[in-house]
């Protein structure tokens, strides 16, 4: 079902990883899904329109794009922290833990929001940004209108 979020015209979020030792796979590995788009230092990836460029660090990003139908930024956010936290476990933040301490790996969490001329912004609820923070990954905003 999808929940419409009155003046909303997109809206998504995105977990990203990053690091000079970053191996995506291993980030793979611990979440269990694959990654909207990952690569390691020095790799040549594709970037917008096809044009190639060389990774200044190692990169995982999943983004909820296109797998989450909802117009609420909520829901997007809720769908990440079903992949972090699934069943409720914490097994794999603490898996993730170990390797961005080992690793100097760093996380974030971009949410993305566009909505109609004189529209409300989302606010993120607290409970949200506490458990993203327990990676550590801090949360910021892209929030436009028309």
């Amino acid at each position: 079902m999808t929940n419409f979020e009155p003046g909303t015209l997109r809206t998504f979020a995105s977990l990203r990883f990053m690091g000079d030792r970053l191996e995506p796979a291993r980030i793979t590995a611990i979440l269990g899904i694959a990654p909207t788009t990952a690569y390691r230092k020095g790799e040549i990836f594709k970037r917008g329109r096809g044009h190639d460029a060389r990774g200044r660090t190692g990169v995982w990003v999943l983004s909820s794009d296109g797998h989450v139908a909802d117009r609420n930024l909520d829901t997007h956010l809720r769908y990440l922290l079903a992949i972090l936290y699934p069943g409720g476990s914490d097994d794999k933040i603490r898996k993730l833990c170990d390797l961005m301490r080992e690793e100097a790996l760093m996380a974030d969490v971009m949410c993305f929001w566009y909505g109609k001329s004189g529209a409300q912004v989302p606010a993120i609820a607290k409970d949200l940004s506490a458990a993203f923070a327990r990676l550590p990954a801090g949360i910021a905003t892209d929030f436009h209108t028309e």
